[in-house]
């Protein structure tokens, strides 16, 4: 089986209470990383005879080079090790510093050719070499995190080339239409992978997984335009715009097809999934937060997952938790500046393009291998049911998660407008306190296991002016030296 994910997704098999990841992205500067006692997916995929590349983003820890890439299951690397980059000179500036230094190689070595070249471009070309020069006889994972559609340098956030960005016309914002410019070269890029698939005859035998691993951040730091819209909140927030996101899986070997499963599950979840999915028994695996998700997948049956631990974040002050139905969430981040629904859209702004879908590369394959075609109506069908509503008009009762805890029916009430435990009436209030008392319990329990968090205070010594103006392990030239 070939596995082909396009994402920027977790590897780990825990909830990053349990890694010590939970508070903070690893930030340019800051020496750690994801702890190297985690076995990550390519490592167990290795064990089973597969080949695994990475390319695009890391941003899993690199001060030492044994966090990298290549040293974590991956045979080979070509990408950026921090969370994001410009897109044509592949700087990274700091955070919250003022370093700025080079940040694009092949395995470890910088690969200064690709300066002035767009980071999509690049990276959808080393995708499809990979896939041109495997060995078909060998089970191939191919991990490809793009770039598109974070926020490149502060003072140029969003980045595509021009032509791209003036197809879009009818958009009006200027930030929106570049904003689409970087999604269609993302768009572009999943009909190339899929493209070299099919010309080298590998579709018969692959799981296709597309999925983001957060809200856009529409406002903020890193702000890129992006609609979480009609939900609340954006991404680094405990609020669905900022935890939902959209995700398919294209497989041959799935059992029922064009279907929305929308199964509960979390990004811990893939790494069972996939071992599934390539043979391996998930009780090697061993103690681990991730549930299989194949047969719900293949067979479009209810989900195995009851539980999802959000978030605990006890530095920033907040919790978030889901069981089946309800969600309940204590304090927030930000001070609750991102606690708002934002990003509405006008229609004129939200055309579908039903013929272009149709008369694209990817669906012309699909027509040659499946012996059938997608139709308006199917399309129709699926975006439509796909399309989460919300009732803006009705009452909403406030959730003010720093005075007291909200909790939420999120099934019936994805855009969290109606807090359960504002004002319960005599009827509600009993079923509200004892929810509350189930999920503090839950709480208290994830916090007896868990992992302190691993953030540490940034480091001159990582500062690329000492090294060519480039980001390196730092910590391991210090040691060399």
């Amino acid at each position: 089986i070939y596995f082909i994910i396009i994402s920027s997704i977790s590897y780990l098999n825990v909830f990053g209470n349990f890694s010590g990841t939970q508070h903070n992205v690893i930030l340019e500067p800051e020496p750690w990383g994801l702890p190297l006692n985690e076995i990550l997916l390519p490592e167990h995929l290795n064990k089973l005879g597969y080949t695994s590349h990475a390319v695009g983003k890391w941003h899993l820890g690199y001060f030492k080079k044994a966090y990298t890439p290549t040293y974590r299951g991956f045979k080979s690397f070509y990408g950026f090790w921090n969370g994001y980059q410009d897109y044509y000179t592949h700087m990274v500036q700091a955070t919250f510093a003022s370093f700025e230094g080079f940040d694009m190689r092949r395995d470890l070595n910088p690969d200064w050719s690709s300066v002035g070249k767009y980071s999509t471009h690049l990276f959808t070309k080393e995708a499809t070499d990979i896939i041109t020069k495997h060995n078909n006889s060998v089970p191939l994972f191919l991990y490809l995190a793009h770039l598109a559609p974070h926020a490149g340098t502060y003072e140029n956030p969003l980045q595509a080339p021009q032509e791209d960005i003036n197809s879009f016309q009818s958009i009006k914002d200027k930030y929106r239409r570049k904003y689409a410019g970087m999604m269609k070269n993302l768009d572009n890029s999943v009909a190339e992978v899929f493209n070299a698939l099919h010309t080298n005859n590998m579709l018969d035998n692959t799981i296709f997984v597309f999925v983001s691993d957060n809200g856009a951040p529409t406002n903020g730091i890193h702000r890129n335009y992006g609609s979480n819209w009609p939900l609340k909140g954006e991404k680094a927030t405990p609020w669905e715009g900022g935890i939902r996101t959209a995700a398919f899986v294209w497989s041959k070997l799935l059992s029922k097809k064009k279907t929305l499963p929308n199964p509960l599950m979390h990004i811990s979840d893939w790494l069972p999934t996939l071992y599934q999915a390539a043979g391996g028994n998930t009780q090697d695996l061993g103690a681990i937060d991730g549930i299989s998700m194949w047969e719900s997948f293949s067979n479009n049956i209810k989900s195995p997952r009851k539980q999802i631990l959000h978030n605990i974040d006890d530095i920033t002050g907040y919790a978030a938790i889901r069981d089946t139905n309800f969600k309940y969430i204590k304090g927030s981040t930000f001070l609750g500046y991102l606690d708002y629904w934002s990003g509405s859209l006008s229609p004129s702004t939200i055309r579908y393009n039903v013929d272009a879908i149709l008369n694209s590369t990817t669906a012309g394959i699909l027509s040659q291998i499946n012996g059938d075609s997608l139709t308006p109506s199917l399309i129709e069908s699926l975006r439509n049911s796909s399309t989460v509503r919300c009732d803006f008009e009705k009452d909403m009762k406030p959730c003010k998660p720093f005075i007291k805890p909200c909790l939420f029916h999120i099934v019936k009430d994805p855009c969290e407008l109606v807090n359960l435990n504002y004002k319960p009436n005599s009827k509600m209030r009993k079923f509200v306190e004892a929810k509350i008392d189930y999920f503090e319990t839950s709480l208290g329990k994830f916090r007896e296991s868990a992992s302190k968090p691993m953030n540490v205070r940034g480091t001159k010594d990582a500062n690329p002016a000492l090294y060519n103006n480039t980001w390196i392990s730092w910590d391991d030239h210090q040691h060399s030296i």
